[in-house]
């Protein structure tokens, strides 16, 4: 029971509603009537019955009016606090109970088995209580809210209008859900795999000790307001460079984002390529670039004016080769259109937009989740046709310029003789 300072504490809170003053006020006129009662008994009744039974009866009454009060506080049954009202049961009653493969893919770019997989991952980070205002969104909805804005091109008040949900509820909710794809995800799934499965992947391609192809693109964003000249490029927009690198088969396994589209992202340099050389010999592994990438001995970079069948070969497979990304970079945006349309926020918040969105690509990509035809449409020029690709650190001095064209004319003339 109740000590008599907890109720005092209680009662101070609790009689502050103007419901609970008027109850709290019948139950005082009850008593009152009560030690009438009783005083009208003294004279028939021997003893302290009257005062034990009106001791008891407070007791009892005043205990009941307390747990009453704290019970229509607590109560999920009583909203203390006024929603705008919403058929928020969309995902649960249509998407849930009648959607297909077909309609997740086209509409999440995935299906509901992954989504629901990836919402497991990543449960410990979005899981929500259940307030007296409103009930907590599940971690599945709040992935598929996540997904639907990457993969959608709309603003945030048409998504809220599309989910029944608050604006400022899908922002926050977008956010998070990004925030925790790329905490849990990204050393998982945009990864370097192992030196002789890259070497293998893109030896298929034809072009000899290349291990990866890069390549970059711009993103739109709204700039910050005291940033805006640092973040508009040489394309007449405001952007954040996303450069990324992928194997023979398509998948992203080093990227980087964050960099403004004014200074061209200038952070590509050897030391970052992190791979060992070609078998101790004099031709290291190899990354493909195209023409706006200085020659280096660990990039190679197509010739731009070929004068001979030898220089026109070389070319050729280098075109085939490195085509890989492009083609990547291809379905990346198409799949998640924010990507190609100007995206709102703080630019921390927006770096993680786009990392979750090559982080969610990896993924459908290894699950053979392909695009829908009509999506195809919205596919952008090949990055190298519309940005201006980042520079990298060229190779320093006489002889590293040297050893650079020296392998390039080694891989020159060795794509020739096959060819022959």
């Amino acid at each position: 029971m109740p000590s008599s300072r907890n109720r005092c504490c209680r009662k101070s809170v609790l009689l502050k509603q103007p419901l609970l003053a008027s109850v709290f006020e019948n139950v005082n006129i009850i008593l009152n009537c009560i030690s009438v009662l009783q005083r009208q008994r003294e004279g028939e009744d021997a003893g302290d019955y009257s005062t034990e039974f009106l001791d008891s009866t407070n007791t009892i009454v005043q205990t009941v009016f307390w747990t009453v009060a704290e019970w229509s506080l607590t109560s999920s049954r009583q909203k203390l606090s006024w929603c705008y009202p919403r058929w928020s049961r969309w995902f649960h009653d249509t998407v849930l109970q009648y959607w297909d493969d077909k309609q997740w893919i086209e509409n999440f770019r995935m299906t509901r088995q992954m989504l629901f997989e990836i919402a497991d991952v990543l449960r410990p980070y979005l899981m929500r209580r259940d307030t007296v205002k409103c009930s907590a969104i599940p971690v599945e909805e709040r992935v598929a809210i996540g997904v639907y804005f990457l993969e959608s091109r709309s603003c945030y008040r048409t998504i809220a209008h599309v989910l029944q949900k608050g604006t400022s509820t899908i922002a926050s909710v977008v956010v998070e859900v990004c925030l925790a794809i790329e905490h849990t995800l990204l050393k998982e799934e945009v990864r370097v795999v192992g030196f002789n499965k890259m070497l293998s992947s893109m030896r298929k391609h034809g072009f000899p000790h290349c291990i990866r192809a890069v390549d970059s693109s711009h993103v739109p964003i709204t700039p910050p307001k005291k940033e805006v000249q640092a973040y508009y490029n040489r394309k007449s927009f405001h952007s954040i460079l996303l450069q990324a690198a992928c194997d023979g088969d398509g998948i992203f396994f080093s990227m980087l984002a964050g960099h403004s589209g004014e200074n061209g992202g200038r952070h590509t340099n050897s030391g970052e390529s992190n791979v060992p050389t070609w078998g101790g010999g004099s031709i290291p592994p190899l990354i493909l670039g195209d023409g706006a990438y200085p020659l280096c001995n660990w990039l190679m970079k197509p010739y731009a004016i070929p004068r001979n069948d030898r220089e026109r070969h070389y070319n050729k497979f280098f075109n085939w080769t490195r085509n890989i990304v492009e083609r990547a970079f291809g379905r990346l945006k198409p799949r998640f259109c924010r990507l190609s349309v100007c995206t709102e926020g703080h630019i921390q918040n927006v770096n993680s937009i786009i990392v979750s969105a090559v982080i969610l690509h990896n993924i459908c990509e290894k699950k053979k989740h392909f695009i829908p035809d009509e999506d195809t449409e919205f596919q952008n020029t090949p990055p190298t046709a519309e940005i201006d690709v980042p520079d990298v650190e060229p190779a320093r001095g006489a002889t590293d310029r040297m050893e650079a064209e020296a392998i390039r004319s080694a891989i020159a003339n060795y794509l020739l003789t096959r060819v022959k």
